[in-house]
């Protein structure tokens, strides 16, 4: 390992005193309004919005900060670009769809992604797509293909750059040559698949659907995954697997299998505290999502403290 990676993965230590525990997080869960609990979190380092409406601005200026950090502390290129990737796709479809629905959706993007949104949206505009992969460039291509054709569903758009996103992120991590990230993506594709199976049942099951939207890389064969969809059989997934067919808790199972992993990795003198940081700080702003939700709509605090501790 470089001298560079070990001299960033020290400052990679002290960012990650700065995540929160779980007493913060039940502190601001136990807030009686929007705005005090968004003031709780500006205490904990979080930027600040006039109109309280706007708390998803307010986390996604903060994953930009990680993204930034990531850039400048994971030094293994193709590993960054697969933290990146996630984003990178998550602004490609916001833009596709500003782009046939005629508005600019630049603000809800992520601007420290591997491309400036505003070129992006540019880009798009004229079906330029030289300057990105060859499987995002495919995707937007086909995109527009279909809606050429009439088939003008923002599910079209999800569909297939959801494709290109998981081939993109598979190669990263191939690329990257390390174990880990292997092993995360295997369990990523495996969720993705498990999840959508266990939808399309509940909604009566579509096997063709199940084949369209497949996630190649997985431990689970195709074929379970049909299964899964037509008939609900959970007795083919291994037993850790079955937890992620419950709605429900799937993304804190998920969640918690993805942190178990990357523990079982450790290595202080590897790019593994940095994959470490990127994904407990992504954890972290979605549980702070799922808090500010409860308390925005005054739901009921059992139901959120019960996140924060299978989060904890």
């Amino acid at each position: 390992m470089s001298s560079e990676q070990l001299f960033a993965n020290g400052r990679i230590a002290v960012l990650s005193t700065r995540l929160l525990n779980k007493d913060k997080y039940l502190r601001i869960a136990e807030s009686g309004t929007l705005a005090e609990a968004l003031k709780i979190l500006s205490e904990y380092g979080y930027g600040t919005v006039a109109d309280v409406s706007l708390y998803e601005q307010v986390l996604r200026e903060e994953m930009d900060k990680t993204l930034e950090e990531v850039k400048e502390l994971c030094l293994s290129a193709n590993a960054m670009k697969y933290l990146l990737c996630v984003f990178d796709y998550h602004n490609a479809k916001v833009l596709m769809k500003g782009k046939y629905m005629r508005e600019d959706f630049c603000e809800y993007c992520f601007v420290n992604a591997s491309y400036i949104p505003e070129q992006m949206r540019q880009d798009f505009a004229l079906d330029d797509y030289h300057a990105y992969t060859v499987r995002m460039a495919e995707a937007c291509d086909e995109i527009d293909m279909q809606f050429a054709e009439g088939h003008r569903s923002p599910q079209i758009i999800d569909r297939l750059l959801d494709k290109a996103y998981f081939a993109d992120l598979r190669r990263y991590a191939t690329r990257s040559f390390s174990k880990l990230l292997m092993k995360l993506y295997e369990l990523t594709a495996d969720f993705a698949n498990i999840t959508l199976a266990k939808r399309l049942h509940s909604a009566g099951g579509d096997p063709e659907q199940a084949s369209l939207w497949f996630v190649d890389g997985g431990s689970v064969g195709k074929d379970v995954i049909m299964q899964l969809c037509t008939d609900g059989d959970t007795s083919r997934l291994m037993p850790e697997y079955r937890r992620l067919c419950d709605c429900d808790s799937a993304e804190t199972v998920f969640s918690a299998m993805r942190k178990q992993i990357i523990e079982e990795y450790a290595d202080p003198l590897t790019i593994q505290p940095a994959i470490q940081y990127f994904f407990a700080k992504q954890s972290e702003t979605e549980l702070l999502r799922c808090i500010l939700v409860e308390v925005k709509n005054c739901n009921d605090k059992d139901k959120i403290k019960e996140k924060i501790n299978a989060h904890a």
